[in-house]
């Protein structure tokens, strides 16, 4: 009888000692959890009673220690992001427009002759179009980074959108003095994707030309299995593999579009990489003895 109650004394005592400790052990987990929810501290949680359970808890809580830092650090950087595109926009939006106000008031002078008039007019004009596409960019942009765009895709006729935005930059690439080799096949090819996303994928790939060619321009339609590929070839000796890196980011402009008459907001590509990827296609770049290669990829399989 004295054995059994020793037994049970000693049984006794071992689980009011592992209570002790445990409670213990969660009192210090729920100390260095207050520390982390009041931002004293971002440490993930230190155990010090080797048990199992206690382990696991402290392994989950960690886990989410980890996931919660991540998404502060995101959510700092979109931040940044958004005073960093709010600045942007602001500061694109104003030159252009104090230009064409400056012009008007030019042009409302009595005295100036019809010469010096029809001049400011033209320039005013071609203010009032660069605004135009400046908020285009920013619309295109607004919708891009909405949960709730959807593109209708569908099958189109990559040939002819592709052959009708190369009609519509005639006078553009003649105006610059671009006379690009031309290599599309004389027949209907068939892709998935939506008409004015692609539309927009064009266009801002040939403004991309104009703006940045040096000389050489290739433009292409090929297709290859299940792919359709649109390449587009130019020189461009004053890019580096930098640029070629970060090109297709958000309000990216090297050094020589900043500077240029024709400065850009850096979206063109940027919109043309978020449009392929809602239309599941792709889109790669690399630079080669001084040329540019972009190629963009539209998927031909079945719906």
């Amino acid at each position: 009888m004295t054995y059994l109650v020793a037994i049970f004394f000693v049984a006794t005592t071992i689980l009011l000692a592992r209570i002790f400790f445990i409670k213990k052990e969660i009192k210090n987990i729920t100390k260095q959890l207050n520390s982390y929810n009041s931002l004293k501290s971002s440490k993930k949680i230190d155990i010090k009673l080797f048990d199992k359970d206690i382990e696991n808890l402290a392994e989950n809580i960690n886990e989410y220690i980890s996931i919660s830092n991540e998404l502060q650090v995101n959510n700092m950087k979109s931040q940044e992001e958004l005073k960093r595109t709010i600045a942007n926009i602001s500061h694109d939006l104003r030159t252009p427009l104090t230009s064409i106000l400056g012009y008007i008031q030019m042009i409302k002078n009595k005295t100036l002759d019809e010469n010096k008039k029809r001049e400011y007019i033209e320039i005013t004009e071609k203010r009032a179009r660069y605004l135009q596409n400046l908020l285009n960019d920013f619309f295109d942009l607004s919708l891009l980074e909405s949960s709730d765009y959807e593109l209708n895709l569908e099958y189109i006729n990559l040939n002819n959108i592709l052959c009708d935005e190369l009609a519509g930059f005639y006078e553009y690439f003649v105006s610059r003095d671009i006379n690009p080799k031309i290599d599309i096949p004389n027949k209907d090819v068939m892709v998935i994707g939506d008409i004015s996303a692609t539309k927009r994928v064009l266009e801002n790939l040939m403004i991309n030309i104009a703006k940045h060619s040096n000389g050489y321009v290739y433009i292409g339609l090929s297709e290859e299995g299940l792919n359709t590929i649109v390449t587009i070839i130019n020189e461009s000796k004053n890019l580096t593999s930098k640029d070629v890196e970060l090109m297709f980011d958000r309000f990216y402009t090297n050094d020589q579009s900043r500077n240029s008459k024709d400065r850009n907001t850096g979206l063109g590509l940027f919109i043309v990489r978020g449009l392929m990827d809602k239309m599941n296609g792709d889109i790669k770049c690399e630079i080669k003895n001084d040329l540019l290669h972009i190629q963009c990829i539209w998927s031909n399989k079945v719906l």
